[in-house]
């Protein structure tokens, strides 16, 4: 489907650098051929990291890393939901954040959307809920995949989802550039053994390339499929 170049693709994700996790190989390929790719941020703002020698990493930096990696995806349509609310997103009133997505749904006609698998952290649990509220059945919509796209810390699940599909997308010609354009989020790299680290986000990859034999895949918990 991807090799057609026809589809509008909407990730939603609710930091920067989840994107790039989650589905950095899917945005290059599908930019490889031709298709529409936007990438939609719950927000960006100051915020502490533990493991950054700086501790606070302001959001013109976040803001910068995000855009260097999408530019190297060949990606330049995003957008930034919510400013200063990183880490945060449970203080806004859902519907503000469903009339945003109802908004971004009508005027770019996706015909994909990947959301995040709803892990411990709040932004992700609030983005997810909101994103299936605005995916609601609506008859001017004709969306031939919903999916929930994993990053590498939902090995601490909560919840776990079951009874949902599985779709794999082999992104062996990918994997070097989706650790590189991961790279370009700075202030999000660990070391290590901690699952953020590059070498560690490959060897997931490498996981799931091996559920399905190939060297490197994503995997995606597949919502709602249909044939056109």
């Amino acid at each position: 489907m991807l090799e057609l170049g026809k589809e509008r693709i909407l990730i939603i994700a609710p930091h920067a650098d989840d994107e790039v996790l989650g589905c950095g190989g899917l945005i290059e390929k599908a930019r490889k051929h031709g298709n529409e790719v936007k990438v939609l941020i719950g927000s960006v703002g100051d915020i502490l990291f533990r493991h950054n020698e700086h501790g606070i990493v302001d959001a013109a930096t976040r803001r910068k890393e995000l855009n260097n990696a999408l530019t190297h995806l060949d990606c330049k349509d995003f957008e930034i939901l919510f400013e200063h609310k990183e880490s945060a997103m449970d203080t806004i009133p859902k519907n503000q954040i469903v009339s945003k997505l109802d908004r971004i749904m009508d005027t770019f006609s996706p015909t994909m959307v990947f959301i995040p698998y709803p892990s411990y952290h709040q932004d992700h649990q609030v983005l997810f809920q909101a994103s299936i509220a605005s995916l609601r059945p609506d008859s001017r919509r004709k969306l031939k995949i919903i999916a929930m796209y994993e990053y590498p810390l939902i090995v601490w699940q909560y919840p776990k989802i079951h009874d949902v599909g599985e779709l794999y997308l082999d992104i062996t010609g990918a994997i070097e550039k989706k650790i590189e354009a991961f790279c370009k989020h700075t202030s999000q790299i660990r070391t290590g053994e901690h699952p953020l680290a590059p070498e560690k986000i490959k060897k997931w990859a490498e996981t799931r390339g091996m559920e399905i034999g190939v060297p490197y895949a994503e995997k995606y918990h597949l919502l709602r499929a249909m044939l056109i």
